[in-house]
């Protein structure tokens, strides 16, 4: 039996979400190593070994696979009014999963040289937990693209919420960071890894912004 137009079209985009679910499950698995990363140096145990970047880039290549699969269903999915915005969602996924791996990799060349206290490592601390949250939300927000519309609004708005409570950490991290009596090098390294983490929630903004669109034209 041949579909009619309106079942192609759900099957269709049924299967793009489907996808796009598992490419951010791989974003959200990267960025809690780093999370984890995080919490067990601040608490002043553990360290990242070499198994550890070994497997966020394990992830971050698997996410690559996953990237190019998507790209070619969505090259093939003529009937997707969509695509643009679904391919900018893509695109916006990637670099999550390209920051975890860089922030994870920042971290490593740190841990075992410093550990920050006092009010730096409560904002760092606080830094960590915004972006997590930010990224599941951002996945929630994808779940619920062709399911419930209000819903993943609502994630989307709590995304863009929680973006600018990180600006407002970042801000104030780096202005407690500069003026601390550390080596440059771990200083510099710090910074980057403060960087990245602002660069991960803009994404999450830039995408939080493209699933308000998708919200829309998905349910019409």
């Amino acid at each position: 039996m041949v579909l009619d137009n309106d079942r192609f079209l759900k099957s269709e985009l049924s299967n793009i979400t489907q996808m796009l679910e598992e490419h951010f499950r791989v974003a959200l698995s990267a960025s809690k190593m780093v999370a984890k990363a995080v919490t067990e140096w601040l608490a002043g145990k553990g360290s990242i070994t070499k198994e550890d970047l070994e497997k966020v880039t394990s992830l971050e290549e698997k996410g690559d696979d996953l990237k190019r699969t998507l790209l070619n269903e969505l090259a093939k999915a003529v009937t997707l009014m969509q695509r643009e915005d679904l391919l900018r969602l893509v695109h916006y996924n990637d670099k999550l999963i390209d920051g975890a791996e860089w922030c994870l990799y920042d971290l490593s060349a740190i841990v075992d040289h410093w550990t920050p206290e006092g009010e730096l490592k409560e904002k760092i601390g606080k830094l960590s937990d915004l972006v997590i949250e930010e990224i599941t939300q951002q996945r929630e927000a994808v779940r619920f693209l062709s399911i419930n519309m209000e819903e993943s609004m609502k994630k989307a708005d709590a995304i863009c919420s929680l973006e600018k409570k990180i600006d407002v950490l970042q801000r104030e991290t780096l202005s407690l960071l500069y003026p601390a009596e550390i080596p440059l090098a771990i200083l510099l390294r710090f910074r980057d890894f403060i960087n990245m983490m602002e660069d991960i929630a803009n994404f999450g903004e830039d995408a939080a912004i493209t699933i308000r669109t998708l919200s829309l034209t998905l349910n019409m």
